[in-house]
């Protein structure tokens, strides 16, 4: 068991996350982002079913303007949930899609690409700032960069390094907007990854919020166990400021 871990609370647009603000609920578009008619019927089905955030995929320039258009087409229907871009490599998309997101999420393991974090990562800070932007800092099991795995294997402790990396850049920089989340397809390693951060995070005074889910979990009764069983005993020990459930199915199913 792990003491009861007391993340800090910012804003997400107008949705509070962190401290004492209730575990959020979010789920992610299957539609091309550029399928603009459907992602945005899409996130209205998530939205009726519960979702409190929206992330879409967001791999090119041209996603960043349907993204835009997709969340003024949602404000405009009288949503003020959130909208998350999901960013896979590229770290000048992800400092477009901060200046028309609510949030951006990247992974330590695909954004350097052997780059310089010194360097890429505080410009992208700097326009989440002046743009209100939130960020999280998602790391995968299955894609942790080339020289974590070499120094700590393919591990939770692995996991670990690959995040505070990137959280140390953001909290010498004072950024707090900040969202972390180990996530694997294996609910024991995220588990134990996610209790590892913890525990780091606390030695070195860092109180970010945390994003629950495993991922690929499934579908059917399955996907649905394998989720809560980790998710679940993260949540029961006080750790937990969102969660998705991660469905192979329509996304409007992982909100119940």
């Amino acid at each position: 068991m792990t003491d009861t871990y007391c993340s800090q609370s910012f804003e997400i647009g107008h949705l509070s996350l962190g401290g004492s603000s209730p575990v959020r609920i979010q789920s992610m578009t299957n539609t091309p982002t550029k399928d603009e008619q459907a992602s945005v019927a899409q996130c209205l089905r998530m939205i009726r079913a519960g979702a409190q955030l929206v992330r879409l995929t967001t791999q090119g320039k041209r996603e960043i303007k349907s993204l835009e258009r997709i969340r003024a087409a949602l404000a405009s229907r009288g949503s003020g949930v959130p909208v998350i871009a999901d960013i896979h490599f590229n770290p000048a998309l992800a400092i477009e899609a901060a200046k028309v997101a609510d949030k951006i999420r990247i992974n330590p393991g695909n954004y350097l690409k052997g780059g310089n974090i010194e360097k890429l990562l505080p410009p992208l800070l700097e326009t989440c700032r002046s743009h209100g932007t939130a960020i999280r800092i998602g790391v995968n099991h299955g894609s942790l960069d080339p020289a974590t795995v070499e120094q700590y294997g393919d591990s939770p402790s692995g996991m670990v390094e690959s995040a505070m990396q990137f959280l140390r850049v953001c909290k010498s920089h004072d950024f707090h907007r900040v969202v972390v989340s180990m996530k694997s397809s294996n609910p024991r390693v995220m588990i134990h990854s996610v209790r590892l951060l913890v525990k780091q995070m606390t030695r070195e005074g860092i109180y970010f919020p945390l994003h629950l889910g495993v991922t690929e979990a499934g579908d059917g009764l399955e996907g649905r166990i394998k989720s809560a069983v980790g998710i679940a005993p993260l949540l029961l020990e006080g750790m937990g400021d969102t969660v998705r459930v991660s469905l192979t199915e329509p996304p409007e199913n992982e909100m119940p």
